[in-house]
C-alpha cells in the first residue's frame, strides 16, 4: 500500500491547545506576549517576526542610535534569553503570507501552517514613499527599522549634507540626531509650518526656532518635485525651482498601516484594521494592536488610529486581558512624546474642535492648553516639569474646567 501524502506541517501547539499566534515583531507584538504571561496564560505563545533581530524599541532609532551614542542592543525590549525563559516561541525571519480565520490558521512564506485559538495582528505600518522621480537612487533612505537607522547612521558622518523630506516627529528627531552627529541638515516641509498635523501654530513656531537655532536649515511651504543624481542622489528640486544639494536624502512623509494581511483574510479595515474596545477585529478570534489598529473612541466620538509607544503598550495589555477572558475596555487619552536637541515635547490629548486656548511661557518651558465647551481637552508642552505634565494629564482625563486650569 502506498504511503499517504504528508500533511502540511502544523506547529505552534497541539490540536487541542493551539494557543496564541502573534504576527509582527515590534513593541505591540512583544508587549502582547509579555502581558499574556503576566496574566498567567499557560498555553503556547508564538511570535512571528519578519525581522532578523529580537523585538526592539523604535524611539531610539531616530535619536540615540541614529546619533551613534548608543549601540543597537540598547534598543532591545528584553534580553535575547528572555523569550525562551518565558516560554515564548520567538521566530525571526518568518514572514506571514496568509491568515485563514475559518481554519484558525496562519500560513508562513515557508509553507508552514500554525493553528491558533487566538491570533493577534501587530503588523505595524510602513513608510510612505511618494511617487517622486529619483527616489530609487542610491543615498535615499527611510527610517522605520533598526536596519534603516544603522544604515543611515553609517552613511551620515560629520560634514555630510542630508536633506530630510518631511517636518513631522520622525523627520525632526532625525534632523536633531544627524545635526548632533555633525551632518549639515536641511528639512523640507510642504506645509507652511512644522508638525502641522498635530501641533498648534504657536508650538510649531517654538519648534522651528529650536531647530534653526541649532543650525538646521528649514524650508517651509515648498514640496519636492524630484531627486536628481548620476546613480546617487545629489540634489532635491523644490516646487519653486530651488535645488537643495545633498549627499543623502531621508524620506519621512508619513506611514501607512499594514492592513494587507487583514484585508486578504476578509477582516474589516479602513485606515487600519478595525477593532472594538477590546482590540478584537471583525473575527472574534483575531485581535489587532499597535500602529495597524483603528479603535472606536467614546472620548472623541470617532475612530482613532494612534502611532505612539503608549498606544502599543496599552492596547497590547487590553488585547491580552481579553484573550484571557478578563474584562477590558480601550479608550485612551492620546499621548505623544518627542525629544529634539535635548528638549522634551509632550502632546496630551487631541485639540480637535478646540474653541479656547491659553499659552504660558516661563524660561524654557512652554505650555499651551486647549479647551472645548468649557472643558480642558488637550495640552502641548515643551520642557514641562514631569509633575506639570502629570497634573495636566490627570486634569484632561478627568475633564476639568478649562478656565480654572488655564488660570492655575
Amino acid at each position: 500500500m502506498a504511503e499517504p501524502a504528508a500533511a502540511p506541517e502544523r506547529r505552534g501547539g497541539n490540536m487541542t491547545e493551539e494557543g496564541v499566534v502573534i504576527v509582527g515583531g515590534g513593541l505591540a507584538a512583544a508587549q502582547t506576549a509579555i502581558q499574556l504571561r503576566q496574566l498567567r496564560w499557560q498555553g503556547p505563545i508564538t511570535v512571528l517576526s519578519a525581522e532578523d533581530v529580537a523585538p526592539y524599541w523604535k524611539p531610539p532609532l531616530s535619536k540615540s542610535i541614529l546619533q551613534g551614542t548608543e549601540p543597537a542592543e540598547s534598543a532591545w525590549i528584553r534580553p535575547a534569553e528572555f523569550w525562551a525563559r518565558r516560554r515564548i516561541d520567538l521566530r525571526l525571519n518568518t514572514k506571514v503570507t496568509r491568515l485563514e480565520p475559518a481554519a484558525k490558521t496562519v500560513v508562513t512564506a515557508a509553507g508552514e501552517l500554525l493553528p491558533y485559538s487566538h491570533a493577534v495582528l501587530a503588523t505595524g505600518a510602513s513608510c510612505v514613499v511618494p511617487p517622486l522621480p529619483g527616489l530609487e537612487l542610491a543615498g535615499v533612505h527611510v527610517l522605520r527599522s533598526l536596519g534603516d537607522a544603522l544604515a543611515l547612521r553609517d552613511a551620515a558622518g560629520p560634514g555630510v549634507r542630508v536633506a530630510v523630506l518631511g517636518g513631522g516627529f520622525i523627520g525632526l528627531e532625525a534632523a536633531a540626531a544627524l545635526t548632533a552627529r555633525g551632518a549639515a541638515v536641511t528639512v523640507i516641509e510642504r506645509e507652511p509650518r512644522l508638525l502641522a498635523r498635530v501641533a498648534s501654530a504657536e508650538t510649531s513656531k517654538v519648534v522651528l526656532a529650536l531647530h534653526r537655532g541649532q543650525g538646521v536649515a528649514v524650508l517651509l511651504g515648498r514640496g519636492a518635485t524630484h531627486a536628481a543624481g548620476a546613480g546617487r542622489v545629489e540634489s532635491v528640486r523644490l516646487e519653486d525651482g530651488q535645488d537643495v544639494v545633498c549627499d543623502l536624502l531621508l524620506v519621512c512623509v508619513g506611514i501607512r498601516p499594514e492592513t494587507r494581511l487583514a484585508e486578504a483574510a476578509g477582516l474589516a479595515c479602513g485606515d487600519g484594521i478595525l477593532v472594538d474596545t477590546s482590540m478584537r477585529t471583525s473575527d472574534d478570534a483575531v485581535f489587532a494592536v499597535g500602529d495597524c489598529a483603528r479603535f472606536p473612541s467614546a472620548r472623541y466620538g470617532r475612530g482613532l488610529r494612534l502611532e505612539s509607544i503608549q498606544h502599543a503598550i496599552d492596547g497590547a495589555a487590553v488585547a491580552a486581558a481579553a484573550i484571557c477572558g478578563q474584562p477590558a475596555r480601550y479608550d485612551p487619552l492620546p499621548l505623544i512624546s518627542s525629544v529634539q536637541f535635548g528638549q522634551q515635547l509632550d502632546f496630551i490629548g487631541l485639540a480637535e474642535g478646540a474653541d479656547a486656548s491659553r499659552v504660558r511661557h516661563e524660561g524654557d518651558e512652554h505650555v499651551l492648553l486647549h479647551g472645548k465647551s468649557g472643558i480642558c481637552r488637550a495640552a502641548e508642552c515643551l520642557n514641562a516639569a514631569p509633575e506639570t505634565a502629570s497634573v495636566l494629564r490627570r486634569a484632561i482625563e478627568a475633564g476639568e474646567p478649562f478656565g480654572a486650569l488655564a488660570v492655575a
